[in-house]
């Protein structure tokens, strides 16, 4: 760069760092904003070429012995969709395996190409075998998983190149078979004594223990003995009806000596009447004093009133104690003896008594309880409990590893726990053999369903996608040579579970065969397909 002189001299050269800041201040700018944008340039590049490759190669990439420069030169006959040889692929070229006529989706059993209606579907060289049970009935009997109607991947075929292929594939069969499978409801429970075969004996009078004949834990028929009670009001009772019966007796001979006076005219009319009145009181009397000691517990002889006086009171000294029972202290002439006895037969599980020890009606002196028959009390969630129906058996396994035993509901509650928001079942269990104690845990099973002919495969058979479930169908005619190997696509229902095995309440018979172990491998391939074909495995 120059200038020139004020005179109009030549210019004279200045150099650039002579000049002024503001004249190098545009250059230094535009290289900066330069700099700055070829991060961007570089970005936008790399994805327009990455846009051009996935355009050329349909977005898949090299195989690893592309790269490496090894790969074997492309066969023309291979579908790398179906993973077949094309002139093989069933899936490509239709007419290979002609398909059956389609019957949609059933509504009755919820499946595509049901194969209770329609078993000519089978897979069995066989007549097809129906089942022997209403599966109708069993999928309403409980909440099932459902197959979506417009799920359509039971259209498709899964076809391998060769048995060879199948099996290094790890491919596995097994056949469908009738197993026996039980359907219950599991529900947390409790062991208790029937309440209405628990006693709390009591004394029926006051007074003071003379004698404890049981404790705890002894068995006792109906009507044992366990105790006797020393009771005064016993004794008056006693008196009384022995008073009755003299009174009554005297007051019966004189209307008999009146009567035939009477009638000879030696007295008047009235002297009997008031003789009968006298003995009719005295009759009352005595039924009266008879009835005290009955509401006892005592069992009065039914002709007593006819025995002397001396007779009714030996037979009214010790009434009701056995003979075989040692009375204490030698008091065989106590008459106040009140004996306490058992009202059924069973095991005293509780004794709060002491000989000596004054008691009255108020206290409990031995609790009876009968074990031979229990009761079982669930707590079924109130979801649940629509499912329960009175008689439907149940199986309790209790905690300490008794054995399970077996019973049925008998009861229902109508009232939901506030708490817990569960109701209480009640279930009768015989306990003949005592081996079911009171306050037992344990966990009960209310079946809901028994099906000893239940069609069944391997739990590992059957395969879910989001709204289907699916079992793989092996061809009836795969082991024949030059037999396409095909596997059909079958929407199945679930039931029950026995172990390793799962009920199939539809989608396959008896006799076909289900592929096992590669089924998951199979569902994977299938809907890889599916994805690949735009996804088809849905109707519009």
């Amino acid at each position: 760069m120059s200038v020139s002189t004020l005179d109009g001299s030549p210019s004279i050269p200045v150099p650039p760092a002579t000049l002024p800041p503001a004249a190098t201040q545009p250059a230094r700018s535009w290289a900066r904003r330069a700099a700055g944008m070829l991060p961007n340039i570089v970005v936008f590049s790399g994805l327009g070429a990455v846009l051009y490759f996935g355009h050329r190669t349909g977005w898949e990439l090299p195989r690893l012995s592309a790269i490496v420069g090894t790969a074997a030169a492309p066969t023309d006959d291979w579908c790398e969709e179906h993973l077949v040889p094309e002139s093989q692929c069933v899936e490509c070229n239709k007419d290979l395996f002609p398909r059956p006529k389609e019957f949609g989706f059933c509504r009755t059993h919820g499946v595509a190409e049901c194969v209770l209606d329609h078993p000519e579907l089978a897979q069995t060289h066989e007549a097809p075998q129906l089942p022997k049970y209403d599966t109708a009935k069993a999928i309403s009997l409980l909440p099932r998983p459902e197959n979506n109607s417009r799920n359509t991947l039971h259209k498709m075929l899964v076809q391998f190149a060769s048995a060879q292929a199948a099996a290094k594939a790890g491919i596995d069969v097994d056949v469908v078979q009738e197993r026996s499978i039980t359907e219950a409801l599991a529900s947390s429970g409790e062991v208790r004594f029937d309440p209405t075969r628990v006693a709390h004996l009591s004394t029926k009078a006051p007074g003071s223990v003379a004698a404890v004949l049981k404790k705890k834990g002894d068995r006792v028929k109906a009507g044992e003995v366990v105790a006797l009670i020393d009771a005064a009001s016993v004794g008056q009772a006693k008196s009384q009806l022995l008073q009755a019966i003299v009174q009554m007796q005297l007051t019966e001979t004189t209307v008999e000596r009146l009567k035939g006076a009477t009638a000879n005219g030696a007295i008047s009319k009235k002297s009997l009447i008031e003789a009968e009145s006298e003995h009719k009181q005295a009759e009352i009397a005595f039924l009266a004093a008879r009835q005290t000691l009955s509401n006892l517990g005592f069992v009065v002889p039914a002709d007593v009133e006819r025995h002397d006086a001396k007779q009714v009171s030996e037979e009214l000294q010790l009434l009701g104690v056995p003979a075989e029972i040692e009375i204490p202290n030698g008091g065989r002439q106590l008459a106040n003896l009140l004996p306490m006895r058992s009202v059924f037969e069973g095991t005293i599980v509780a004794a709060d008594v002491a000989r000596g020890e004054v008691v009255d009606a108020a206290k409990s002196l031995f609790t009876v309880a009968d074990p031979s028959s229990m009761w079982l009390i669930l707590n079924v969630r109130q979801e649940d409990a629509r499912l329960v129906k009175e008689g439907l058996p149940v199986a309790f396994q209790p905690d300490d590893g008794t054995p399970e035993v077996r019973g049925c509901v008998s009861w229902l509650s109508p009232v939901v726990d506030e708490r817990t928001r569960t109701l209480e079942v009640r279930v009768a269990i015989e306990n003949a053999d005592g081996r079911l104690r009171d306050n037992t845990f344990g966990t009960g099973r209310i079946i809901l369903r028994e099906e000893p002919n239940a069609i069944t495969v391997p739990l590992k058979s059957v395969q879910s996608t989001s709204d289907a479930h699916f079992v793989f169908v092996r061809d009836k005619d795969y082991l024949k040579e030059g037999a396409h190997k095909v596997f059909h696509v079958r929407q199945v229902r679930i039931g029950g579970k026995n172990g390793d095995h799962i009920e199939l309440l539809a989608g396959v018979l008896p006799g076909e065969i289900v592929a096992t172990e590669g089924s998951g491998a199979i569902l994977a391939q299938l809907l890889r397909s599916s994805f690949g074909a735009g996804c088809g495995c849905h109707e519009e």
